[in-house]
């Protein structure tokens, strides 16, 4: 229910971001340490390698923060054996780079381009073997497009998948 209010917010224009200072690297390992349980749960590891304590950035941290627990969330649930990892650097520039790559799944190059579409899953009708109801990798993109962030995405099915997100800070 959650999803389809935040994009019933996203699509109506009724989201009003909120633009502050907050300290990424906190909500990055806040957010990492929320999932270590899950990730236990199916005995992966939840690697976690931020080449920095602090960093502060300008951005909507709500927004940032449904961006990456979508995607670390996801990688978790398509993964079965192996680690999600979660990295992250900034550059002299002030750009914020996270990675969050998976043994997973992955998806077929035919898929990739369908990927952010609503309501899609690569996987389709009621014998398919994960849950979900295809908002979760639709709404990153809008909150990414939201906050003026890049993502982009590499898959190689039965192999795993990388996320990056650039956050100009």
């Amino acid at each position: 229910i959650d999803l389809i209010l935040n994009m019933t917010d996203l699509q109506s224009g009724t989201y009003e971001r909120s633009i502050r200072e907050f300290d990424a690297g906190r909500s990055l390992t806040t957010l990492i340490s929320e999932y270590k349980h899950y990730a236990a749960t199916k005995n992966i590891e939840l690697k976690q390698n931020l080449d920095f304590i602090a960093f502060k950035i300008n951005s909507d941290e709500y927004a940032f923060t449904q961006i990456f627990g979508n995607l670390i969330d996801n990688a978790i649930k398509y993964t079965d054996k192996g680690y999600v990892e979660v990295k992250a650097k900034h550059s002299e520039d002030d750009m914020l780079t996270v990675s969050i790559s998976d043994t997973g799944i992955g998806m077929s190059k035919e898929f990739l381009p369908k990927l952010f579409s609503t309501f899609t899953q690569e996987e389709q009708g009621y014998t398919r073997s994960y849950d979900g109801n295809g908002l979760g990798m639709a709404l990153v993109k809008r909150y990414c497009d939201l906050i003026n962030a890049e993502i982009s995405v590499e898959s190689r099915k039965g192999k795993g998948t990388t996320f990056n997100v650039v956050i100009h800070g």
